[in-house]
């Protein structure tokens, strides 16, 4: 069970990577979508503990936004952001209207409220789930997640539910575990993979922590002392489970990148709970550099809109010296700047 979550998948969409070729721009092909912004943890790592706030987004403004992702092209969406998605009352709903509209939709929870009742209502209309776990102890879950010590056996217990509902309905949702590795967590590796390939997910992640330039936190961590524990968990995957060592986003950490400006924004784009379209997680809270909001104009006039020309010419010209190492978007930056600059000998396949 392989994964390219370090890659990029731009080559599955020529239509779209078309547009972008003959008009600099094009219908986002995925929107993170941030239903709120108020979390049920405190998480010491995360990358939008400046967002947190009050806002949740209205539920007839969601159903007509989905409606208009999906008439303007939109593939995928995932439920995430500064806030816990499952403490919006119209997730289920959510879900199974992006279901009805061909859309691809996920969720990144910490699997506290993913209650069997939950998942019951919304596993069948998901493609995958990322639940954020960062530990293989009480004691550890609560310190990074800045929590309850009892919040560890009810993800674990929520997670096992998960698995059963999905074997037994014979769901094709992908259940993933993650692990940002940090010098906290770092001893616990190892029996965080056991734990949950034991309770049968499809895969765990170890992922990096990456600075995002406005959070609050601020850490500054030497990935290649980790190095040792890539070869340690290679052993652990099996043929229906995988564990996914994210190095090559490490290495990402610490390197510049090799473009000059951000290619991708055409094809990703952000709705915060308070309806603003924005560009990127480094733009959350900056009213400025939202598109439009989604509470006064449609999301497809937003999109076609001057206002967001402008926007993205002006990030264009600042460059990527002041964005966050390893972003999301920097395999999809490196692809599409060699569209835009070939090389002699690219007809030679």
């Amino acid at each position: 069970m392989g994964s390219d979550i370090d890659s990029h998948k731009l080559m599955y969409h020529p239509e779209r990577v078309n547009d972008w070729k003959k008009t600099d721009d094009c219908f986002p092909i995925y929107v993170e979508i941030e239903l709120t912004n108020c979390c049920n943890h405190r998480c010491t790592f995360c990358g939008l503990d400046w967002a947190r706030g009050k806002n949740i987004i209205s539920s007839e403004i969601m159903y007509k936004l989905i409606d208009e992702l999906a008439d303007g092209g939109v593939k995928s969406v995932c439920f995430a952001g500064a806030g816990e998605p499952t403490l919006h009352k119209d997730l289920k709903g959510f879900l199974r209207k992006c279901h009805s509209q061909r859309i691809d939709s996920s969720i990144s929870t910490n699997a506290v409220l993913f209650t069997k009742e939950i998942a019951e209502e919304c596993m069948p209309y998901l493609s995958w789930i990322r639940f954020s776990v960062d530990a293989a102890s009480s004691k550890t879950h609560a310190l990074l997640h800045g929590t309850s010590e009892s919040d560890f056996e009810k993800v674990k217990k929520n997670i096992q539910d998960a698995v059963e509902i999905k074997k037994k309905n014979n769901y094709p949702v992908v259940l993933g575990v993650q692990f940002l590795l940090l010098p906290e967590n770092e001893k616990e590796v190892i029996e965080f993979v056991k734990i949950f390939k034991e309770i049968g997910v499809d895969n765990v992640q170890i992922k990096p922590y990456s600075q995002n330039p406005n959070s609050i936190n601020k850490m500054n961590i030497d990935y290649q002392k980790f190095d040792y524990l890539e070869k340690e968990l290679a052993g652990l995957s099996s043929e229906k489970f995988s564990v996914i060592y994210r190095g090559n986003r490490m290495s990402q950490l610490s390197h510049e990148q090799d473009y000059c400006e951000c290619y991708g924004l055409p094809f990703f784009s952000i709705i915060t709970s308070e309806g603003n379209v924005m560009p990127c997680h480094l733009y959350f809270g900056k009213e400025y550099y939202s598109y439009g909001n989604i509470n006064t104009k449609t999301f497809k006039e937003i999109w076609r809109s001057a206002r967001r020309k402008e926007i993205v010419e002006e990030i264009k010209k600042m460059g990527v010296s002041h964005c966050k190492k390893g972003c999301r978007l920097d395999s999809i930056n490196k692809y599409l700047y060699r569209i835009k600059n070939p090389l002699p000998h690219d007809n030679f396949i």
